[in-house]
This record gives C-alpha cells, sequence and structure tokens, in this order.
C-alpha cells in the first residue's frame, strides 16, 4: 500500500539553514526523551514554523515557504542541519509520508530520513497575550551584555553564581541587576513602558546566553516582552523564545550599594590594558591584583611570591588618603569591556573603605560619562588599608 504525503513544502536552502542553526540554541544536548533531540516542522498558512525545546526553552521561529501539502513532521535536529548546510544555494523540496519518512530533493539530489510524527512533539508554552514592554534590540542586548558577565560561567566553583539576573519592568524604564556574591551589575534604561507597575522577573543565565545569540538575526526588528503565569516570552521578527518562569527571589541589592565621597579616575582603555598585562602574574587560582593609591599616582601590582611580579602605575585623579586594596583580576576583566563606551572610568571607594580596613564595604566602578545604560558595578575588595601608618605596618609585616 502506498503511503500518502501528509507534509509537503518548497523552501529557500539558505533560509532553511539560519532557522535551524538558531533553534539548535533549544535542543536539548543529551535528552533522556528522544523527542526533544528533534525539530518540529509545520506549516503556518504560507510560512514553515520551525520549533525547538528541552522543555525548559521552546523557540519557534517562522520562514516563508510554498505550501504544497499542509502538516508537520519532526526530524532529528543536528543530522537534518548538518545535511541542510552541505547542500548548494537553491530550493529545497521537503516531504514526508504517514509513515513520517522524510524526503529531501534538490536539483539531481534525493535523500530520505526518518522523522517522528507532529503529533508527538511536546506541547509549547500557552501562548501569550501580556506584552508589558518594546525595545529596539541593540538597547536590549546593551542591557544583557552588562551584567551577564557578572553572572559566571555554570561550571564555576560551587556557590559561586547565583545563575538568574533580575529584570526589573517599571513604568519609568527597565532595570536589570545580576550578582556571583564576588560582583554585582546593575544597568538600566530611562525610557517609559507599558508596565502599570514594578514588575520582577529572573532570567536564567542560559536563558540570556540565548537572547544574546539571536539578537544579529533578529535584526532591528523590536523585541516584545511578555509574561504568562509559567512563562516569560521574547518575540522579534520572525522569532519567539519561551522559557519557564523561575520562582524565587532575587537578592535585595539596593542596600548593598554603598555611597562615597572619594572617587579615582582613570582612563578606560590604560586600565583594562593594564590588568589584561598583570593578570598571569599571580598563579593563584583566584588571582589578585593589589591597588595601590598615593595622591595622583594609582600603583597597580600582580604577584607569585618568590617567582613573579609585575608593577604598572598609572595617572589618576584622587582627592582621598593614601590607600590600597586588593581586586580579583577576573572581576575586573569581566566588567571592564563594557564600560568601553566612556573615556574614563571611575573606582568609587566608599568612606568606611577609605576610613578604615573595613573588607565588606564593595568598591564601586562606573562610567564617568557616556554610558547610555548607567552601568555600575560592585567589586569586593580584599586586604583593605589606609594612611600612612597602616601602610607602613602593612609592607613591614609582609
Amino acid at each position: 500500500m502506498t503511503e500518502e504525503t501528509q507534509f509537503a513544502v518548497r523552501i529557500r536552502r539558505a533560509n532553511l539553514e539560519l532557522a535551524l542553526k538558531s533553534a539548535q540554541t533549544c535542543v536539548a544536548g543529551r535528552p533522556a526523551v528522544p523527542i526533544l533531540g528533534y525539530v518540529l516542522l509545520e506549516t503556518e498558512g504560507d510560512n514553515l514554523s520551525i520549533r525547538s525545546t528541552d522543555l525548559i526553552q521552546s523557540l519557534r521561529v517562522t520562514i516563508p515557504c510554498t505550501v504544497e501539502k499542509p502538516g508537520a513532521v519532526a526530524l532529528r535536529a543536528r543530522r537534518f542541519l548538518d545535511f541542510i548546510g552541505s547542500l548548494a544555494q537553491g530550493e529545497v523540496s521537503l516531504s514526508a509520508k504517514n509513515n513520517s519518512f522524510a524526503a529531501i530533493s534538490m536539483g539531481s539530489l534525493k535523500a530520505t530520513m526518518p522523522g517522528l510524527p507532529g503529533t508527538d512533539f511536546p506541547a509549547s508554552f500557552v501562548s501569550c497575550t501580556e506584552w508589558m514592554a518594546r525595545f529596539h534590540p541593540g538597547a536590549l542586548a546593551g542591557l544583557i551584555g552588562r551584567v551577564l558577565p557578572t553572572l559566571g560561567e555554570a561550571n564555576e566553583e560551587a556557590g559561586l553564581s547565583l545563575g538568574c539576573a533580575l529584570l526589573r519592568l517599571t513604568p519609568a524604564g527597565v532595570l536589570m541587576v545580576a550578582t556571583d556574591r564576588y560582583r554585582m551589575a546593575r544597568a538600566e534604561i530611562r525610557t517609559s513602558t507599558p508596565s502599570p507597575e514594578d514588575r520582577d522577573i529572573l532570567l536564567p543565565r542560559r536563558l540570556l546566553r540565548t537572547l544574546m545569540s539571536l539578537f544579529p538575526v533578529i535584526g532591528d526588528a523590536p523585541v516584545d516582552i511578555g509574561l504568562t503565569e509559567k512563562a516569560i516570552f521574547f518575540r522579534g521578527g520572525n522569532y519567539m523564545l519561551a522559557a519557564r518562569r523561575v520562582a524565587g527571589r532575587f537578592p535585595a541589592f539596593e542596600p548593598v550599594i554603598p555611597s562615597w565621597r572619594y572617587e579615582v579616575v582613570v582612563r578606560t582603555s590604560d586600565m583594562l590594558a593594564a590588568v589584561d598585562r598583570l593578570k598571569g602574574f599571580d598563579d593563584n587560582p583566584v588571582a589578585m591584583i593589589l591597588f595601590d593609591i598615593q595622591g595622583n599616582i594609582l600603583e597597580l601590582r600582580a604577584q607569585t611570591p618568590g617567582a613573579y611580579e609585575a608593577v604598572e602605575q598609572l595617572s589618576v585623579q584622587w582627592l582621598g588618603a593614601d590607600t590600597r586594596f586588593c581586586l580579583r583580576a577576573r572581576c575586573l576583566l569581566s566588567c571592564l569591556p563594557p564600560l568601553r563606551c566612556a573615556d574614563q572610568v571611575v573606582f568609587g571607594i566608599p568612606d568606611r573603605v577609605a576610613g578604615g580596613p573595613q573588607k565588606s564595604v564593595p568598591v564601586a566602578l562606573t562610567a564617568k560619562a557616556g554610558d547610555p545604560y548607567n552601568s555600575l558595578y560592585l567589586l569586593m575588595p580584599t586586604a583593605v588599608t589606609c594612611g600612612a601608618e597602616e601602610r607602613t605596618h602593612a609592607r613591614a609585616t609582609s
């Protein structure tokens, strides 16, 4: 008995490959359930919808096509992408019969691969009806780029990274905050939103990385943010990304932000280059850089006792007493690059750091001017000493 065709479309290879590459970001790496390693191809009017999910995130990409027979089929994501990527430019014919075997043809080439019925693919999140804010993708990418470095990596030391950033929608704008207990980032876009009240949403690290990978293909299309009871949605152009909402509350960050009277003003490029040069001179897994401020000179020092040492001096603006403290090189190198838009950066030294040996007060890092996101980074210092007497004692005992 001849199997009946249940799905048939013709589509440009370049459009299909680009959509499959994007969909791969939400395909489960080692799926416990085989269907999670597949993508769903389904006709929607005159378009082809490609959807992937790992049950935590779900991505749908819609691309134009010529529909010859409406329907759906699920194909193994990586193998299908690799095959489509190997084809020449042109139009691809894709069809599937009732047994879900897919036929792919292009010119003289004909290929088949097994698939699964579209009905076997997991249902997506309930459609979003509450869209709370709209942004240009460049603005949203800049906001995420400011805070993402402070979330660290999933494989960092246990307990270091909290794993989620706070997105706070307010009538006056959008605020994002992230921390891993050693550093904290706060950035904001001051533009009105449709949100009638403050709304706090937790965004996992992986969701933010997926968004950053999608912004180049979304292009100039505005990005909408929406919510349902169980999911958060990002919609831009022909892309729709949904992720399961994370329960819980973000740690109270407002009381942690210090005030300061004294600040070190230094050229951004000089500071970034100096830290990059010195970071390799401390072989300790937690490489530290000593900040020694004396008048208008900031001395940066990194060393491995008995082996390596590097010292570099920078001209700065500083009106406070002589002060010295240590900061983690890795934390500095994650927070300085987003501030390259500013010619100068400011290290705000809180009164309790500038006035005594306090270790629990963070040092603030921000742009002197020119940062459209009003970024603020907090870095936890160690080994703080201030004033001539304490400096002499510290050197005598070191």
